[in-house]
């Protein structure tokens, strides 16, 4: 058996991040920024107003009080969207909106509450020293400097600042266009009757939730028949719209089993034991250029296989910089058992306790549990070697979800 550090190790030295390409603007939100982006004029390009009122010379308006107004002519309006007409000059004043372009002349705005209109102009009620209420050309970013570095997921702020500075599109790191296929005799999709024996078919749709999580693309190929040709059928059919392929059951020891039977002789595809639980059988390789995981058949398997074995995987192909899930030390409130070959992952609902963390166990240990997960916010991690940890003892859990979730 292959330890889950060396399973990992294995399938990241195969891994490499996707080929950048272009994205408009709001598709690239999620991605990885593939080069720096630099500002290719001021931030903003010209200054203006922060609040309604006039815009005025400083050192005119810089004795103004309530009891010694200063008069000024109003001479025009500065508005949003348009160049000012005219300039402010001695004695002057214009009025402007907020956000208006800050007219020739004039290095300082009186907001309209300090100000008093009268017949002959506007009476200043107090004094306005120089950049009061202005933004300043280049103030939130300078031309030629790094707007966003490479390496930096596009996130909303990103989104704004980018759109601010014009640029339409962004060279990223693509999200993987994942296909999941399913195998299976039994397999009903939802929605359809079951004959005795027969189940609904879960895994897909929960790798699609994993990947959607993930920030992956997903293509739910549906099920097919415990036959190697149709499966390999259905994974020819996207080689040339799919970056990674992940099946679901027909990993096990069995040489029958419709995933060995279908990739023995084809692509570089590897059966292995990783040394954990739940989650033992494995495959891994690479079929005409693209990652394959096979992954266990029960509920269970498939989601921690996803996110000890898959996930890394795809974060490394998305060039995300973080590969694994935050960790936190928890204290246990009840006992985990583990394994003496293998590192058990257990769900956990992971809560604040005084100044730390407490784990709970959300049930029993079997791999078809779902609902254990459904009640869990991570994983705790038993290493090999510990037969059981005990309510109390610390332990590591990797935390797949918010705690407010």
């Amino acid at each position: 058996m292959l330890s889950v550090e060396e399973a990992q190790e294995k399938i990241l030295s195969r891994i490499e991040p996707l080929a950048p390409i272009e994205l408009p603007l709001a598709d690239a939100f999620g991605c990885v920024l593939a080069e720096d982006l630099r500002a290719t004029t001021d931030l903003p390009a010209f200054p203006s107003s922060a609040m309604d009122g006039f815009a005025v010379r400083a050192a005119e308006v810089g004795g103004a009080g309530e009891s010694s107004p200063v008069l000024l002519r109003v001479v025009g309006s500065a508005e949003i969207g348009k160049k000012p007409q005219g300039v402010v000059g001695p004695g002057e004043a214009m009025r402007i909106a907020t956000g208006a372009p800050i007219p020739v002349g004039a290095d300082a705005v009186v907001p309209v509450e300090e100000a008093r209109a009268t017949e002959d102009g506007v009476e200043v009620l107090r004094s306005a020293p120089a950049g009061r209420h202005l933004r300043p050309a280049g103030e939130d970013a300078r031309m030629g400097e790094v707007l966003v570095p490479a390496g930096r997921r596009i996130g909303a702020p990103e989104l704004g600042l980018l759109a601010s500075a014009g640029l339409p599109r962004l060279p990223v790191h693509p999200r993987p266009r994942v296909v999941v296929v399913s195998t299976g005799d039994e397999l009903v999709e939802p929605g359809r009757p079951l004959a005795f024996g027969q189940i609904h078919e879960s895994n897909g749709y929960t790798l699609v939730g994993c990947l959607k999580e993930a920030g992956a693309q997903s293509s739910l190929a549906g099920t097919v028949p415990d036959d190697p040709e149709k499966l390999m059928e259905e994974v020819v059919s996207h080689l040339a719209t799919a970056d990674v392929f992940i099946s679901t059951g027909g990993v096990s020891v069995g040489e029958r089993d419709p995933v060995k039977a279908a990739f023995r002789d084809r692509g570089q595809v590897v059966f292995y034991r990783a040394a954990m639980q739940p989650g033992m059988p494995q495959a891994f390789g690479i079929i005409d250029g693209k990652p394959f995981f096979g992954l266990p058949g029960n509920p269970v398997s498939v989601f921690v296989s996803f996110e000890v074995l898959v996930r890394p995987a795809l974060m490394k192909m998305m060039s995300r910089r973080e590969l694994f899930r935050p960790q936190v030390t928890a204290r246990l409130d009840g006992k985990v058992p583990g394994k003496h070959d293998k590192t058990v992952f257990a769900r956990v609902r992971v809560k604040r306790s005084g100044g730390g963390w407490t784990a709970t166990p959300t049930g029993g240990r079997g791999s078809n549990l779902m609902s254990t997960v459904v009640r869990a916010n991570g994983l705790a991690i038993v290493p090999a070697g510990v037969t059981s940890l005990p309510a109390g003892a610390e332990c590591r859990v990797t935390m797949f979800r918010s705690l407010e979730e």
